[in-house]
């Protein structure tokens, strides 16, 4: 193992290493000249929308296969369900050998191995319950097993804590009685009050630890207010400090009254447990609808709607804690039966892996199932499972399908290769493959980060690709030696699609990631940081799934420097697979976008646009008016792709393809059909993970359709005609609408 591939690297490395893969991928394109890609790269981005944006994707990729357009994409940057589709051509030319485009180009192909493999692929577009046992029970079965592991692993630790609050301690705060006297004459609390607060138990010293901390805090405004006239006190660092610890010592003492009160509250309503209970969490339930009502899909409530949000969720969790108590109420906390509590959690908590207890498992391997498929059924000769020497794509694609038989890959491929689909294996120095070189997005959260612009942010881009992993802030290592080469081509591809999880822009209120880590409902994925490979605490001990699941559900210690990263969905950060190709300064860009944007907002554009500019220095100057409806009640735009200009920081220029999911003039009837009985099409929601195969083929032919116009049914052969040909139908397009 040479130090050399042991080392952090920066970016500058990982691109030219990355340009050696490109050149022989040209090379085995047979494209003569190669040309340079430093200078003339060209990537393809395709967008994050879930099964929607794979399906509307895989038309796209179809279409630029047919007319002789695939073989000049160099970088394939994918997001989230753009990674589904990315990710399966990937497997199909590199990691099982075929030379050739997997998916099919043309009707031609539907009896042929294109056709076999897109037959596979829409059978599979209800991937999570994808049948033969896999059904919807296994769903709600994989869903609950999360939660009871999730359960008994901190449910025993809040249940303690609880019960530690009302445990004598046999002695009562020091100036608790004059306290007491101080807040009942200022009319503070009340008759009931002063029992519980001269009893000796651990809430009554936490409610008036609280009480010294707001102290602190009032007497800290008073004295600082009062010296501000004297010069040292009025500096800008001693004002900074004052205002630090000022924030800490009110946020510290509000959460210990909070917390404190509720042996109290309970006390107070132990006759009506249920009902009280009750209505707290019915409250919050009133305010976090009130907040959602009218709120789009994937955006984070704003302005009195976040208050309320937060607020609801708060009495949520509070009414939830009041009926934890009500479960542990007079039990004694050093009996045999919670010493056995504990002990089972602290059992599952250093055995049970943090990424396996969660959804993500199953989710990354109905992924793989779907589109990572190792055998294929094949035609008549021979039988089932029997593995042939390499066929031709000419022998794949004759003769009829029939059931029961197997087409195997060129390569002796095993059930565990896609399991264990290594990445560092996939374009190995004796791998012939005209894939473009894939990168796959994903978003590290950095919500507790020190650096402004990442803890704003909430993430920065995290990829995993054949040759490195990692981030800008991280470094990067060689995917080779990166977790001893572990990381996988499933297992990347689902946390790139790791949509749902808590510390996300769409899911920062506190109250609500402390409920979505409560019921495990998290899909992102805990791993080494690149850049403490090497610490001597990875071989010391391993963190236990408390550590993890505590680090979620409080959001602290998710940052760029702590030993585990969390990574989620790569949309999280950026959806469309764009930042990654300016960083590299291609020459030329292609964005498909299947997000959904009923709207017309273009909001994920929008926000790369900001990111480049801000991180690289570039500039993208772009007109998306003709991608607008203009005929709305058909959804029908003028156009569903653009023309733009990048700016790099050096005034170098290049060229950007904006492709959007959207109905234009003469398309199939179909397509029309289709939406006509699902007016939402073609935005559906990306919750909706179960297509069938009218849903399925309207996506897919749609992208079909929007990728041979973009490419002028193989008029224009190379990227410069590509542009010029798009440029002027822009142009024609605006003097249609104009006259």
């Amino acid at each position: 193992m040479g130090s050399e591939e042991n080392t952090l690297m920066d970016f500058e490395q990982v691109k030219k290493d990355e340009l050696i893969k490109i050149r022989k991928r040209r090379k085995d394109a047979g494209m003569d000249p190669i040309g340079n890609p430093e200078t003339d790269a060209v990537g393809l981005g395709i967008s994050g929308g879930g099964i929607r944006s794979a399906t509307f994707n895989l038309g796209i990729l179809q279409a630029l296969e047919r007319y002789s357009m695939l073989r000049y994409i160099d970088y394939l940057s994918t997001v989230s369900g753009g990674g589904y589709i990315g990710a399966s051509l990937t497997w199909f030319m590199t990691r099982l050998g075929y030379s050739f485009f997997p998916f099919g180009t043309s009707r031609l192909d539907h009896s042929g191995f294109g056709g076999k493999v897109l037959e596979r692929i829409r059978a599979y577009g209800n991937y999570l319950t994808p049948g033969e046992g896999l059904t919807l029970w296994a769903l709600i079965a994989a869903i609950l097993s999360g939660m009871i592991i999730n359960f008994l692993v901190v449910l025993p630790v809040f249940f303690f804590f609880i019960r530690l609050l009302s445990v004598d301690t046999k002695i009562l705060l020091p100036l608790a009685d004059s306290s007491i006297d101080l807040l009942f004459y200022t009319v503070f609390i009340t008759p009931t009050t002063i029992d519980w607060l001269q009893k000796p138990t651990v809430s009554v010293w936490l409610f008036f630890l609280g009480i010294i901390f707001f102290t602190a805090f009032l007497v800290t405004v008073l004295l600082y207010s009062a010296s501000t006239k004297f010069s040292y006190f009025g500096r800008y660092g001693v004002q900074r400090w004052v205002s630090k610890y000022m924030g800490y010592a009110l946020i510290i003492g509000i959460i210990s009254v909070v917390v404190s009160t509720i042996p109290l509250v309970y006390n107070g309503l132990s006759e009506w447990i249920k009902t009280s209970t009750s209505s707290i969490s019915l409250a919050g339930l009133i305010s976090t609808a009130s907040a959602l009502i009218k709120r789009k899909p994937g955006k984070e409530a704003q302005g009195i709607r976040s208050f309320l949000l937060s607020l609801g969720l708060a009495l949520i969790t509070y009414g939830l804690f009041l009926w934890f108590h009500h479960l542990i109420h007079d039990t004694d906390i050093f009996s045999i039966w919670w010493i056995i509590f504990l002990g089972g959690s602290l059992v599952f908590a250093l055995l049970a892996d943090i990424n396996h207890v969660s959804m993500h498992r199953f989710y990354r391997n109905r992924l793989m199932e779907a589109y990572m498929p190792y055998k294929l059924r094949k035609d008549g000769k021979g039988e089932a499972g029997t593995v042939n020497d390499p066929a031709t794509p000419e022998e794949m694609e004759g003769g009829t399908i029939m059931d029961n038989t197997l087409q195997s890959p060129p390569r002796d491929v095993k059930p565990k290769d896609a399991d264990q689909c290594h990445l560092w294996k996939l374009y190995g120095d004796d791998t012939k493959t005209t894939a473009p070189y894939h990168i796959i997005n994903t978003n590290m959260q950095t919500i507790g980060s020190k650096i402004p612009k990442l803890r704003e942010r909430g993430g920065e881009n995290f990829i995993f690709s054949a040759l490195y992993c990692g981030s800008e802030t991280t470094g990067y290592r060689k995917t080779k030696m990166y977790m001893k080469g572990r990381p996988n081509l499933a297992t990347a591809m689902a946390i790139s699609g790791a949509a749902v999880d808590p510390n996300t822009y769409a899911t920062r209120s506190r109250p609500l990631t402390f409920i979505m880590t409560l019921l495990n409902v998290r899909l992102g994925y805990w791993l080494r940081n690149p850049s403490c490979c090497k610490d001597w605490r990875n071989w010391m001990f391993k963190n236990p799934t408390w550590y993890y699941m505590f680090v979620e559900m409080f959001g602290r210690g998710l940052n760029e420097k702590r030993l585990n990263i969390h990574l989620s969905d790569g949309g999280h950060f950026e959806n469309l697979g764009l930042y990654e190709l300016v960083k590299r300064r291609c020459r030329y860009i292609i964005a498909c976008d299947a997000s959904a944007d009923p709207d017309y907002t273009f909001e994920d554009l929008g926000k790369v646009i900001e990111k480049v500019r801000i991180d690289f220095g570039a500039k993208i100057d772009i007109d998306i008016t003709l991608l607008k409806a203009i005929r709305k009640k058909e959804k029908i735009s003028p156009m569903a792709y653009v023309a733009g200009e990048i700016i790099y920081a050096d005034e170098t220029r290049a060229d950007l393809i904006y492709v959007n999911s959207t109905l234009i003039e003469d398309l199939p009837e179909d397509i029309y059909t289709y939406q006509k009985q699902n007016p939402s099409f073609p935005d559906q929601g990306t919750g909706d993970q179960f297509f069938n195969e009218r849903q399925f083929e309207a996506y897919r032919e749609l992208g079909f359709q929007i990728g041979r116009r973009l490419v002028a049914r193989g008029q224009h052969m190379d990227l410069p005609q590509v542009v010029a040909s798009v440029k002027k139908s822009m142009e024609d397009a605006k003097k249609t609408l104009q006259g």
